[in-house]
């Protein structure tokens, strides 16, 4: 019986130092990403929620000008409190309840890459927040 479990220990060890390259590539590609300024990671931009970018093709002299270059209607007529994300040509936005999501191209006519829409229990509408 303690043989098996000395097996099961080295093979627990092996299993998991062999886990350790992936985890550290998907480590170092999560860092590129937060270190490309086009990239807009999180809500907000940044983990500190700063909200500001570096990109400076708007700026005082211009930002008068600026009109909607596209729009994308998420069918839901609610409050849309949440921020979209971009990585790389992808933006990613999810609506208010029912909370359903999409992946757009921003290279291809904000064509929709997927799009997730979730079995919500329509009773729960009147105690989530500010809809």
């Amino acid at each position: 019986m303690e043989m098996s479990k000395i097996k099961l220990a080295l093979g627990l060890v092996v299993g998991a130092s062999m886990a350790m390259p992936m985890v550290a590539s998907a480590a170092a590609d999560q860092e590129a990403a937060l270190k490309d300024k086009n990239n807009w990671v999180h809500p907000r931009g940044q983990h500190n929620n700063q909200g500001y970018s570096q990109l400076n093709q708007i700026n005082k002299g211009n930002v008068k000008n600026l009109k909607a270059a596209w729009s994308f209607a998420t069918g839901v007529n609610r409050g849309h409190e949440g921020s979209p994300i971009v990585l790389g040509n992808v933006l990613y936005v999810h609506t208010a309840f029912p909370n359903n999501v999409y992946a757009l191209d921003l290279n291809d006519n904000q064509k929709i890459i997927w799009s997730y829409f979730p079995k919500q229990d329509p009773s729960v509408q009147a105690v989530l927040c500010c809809d």
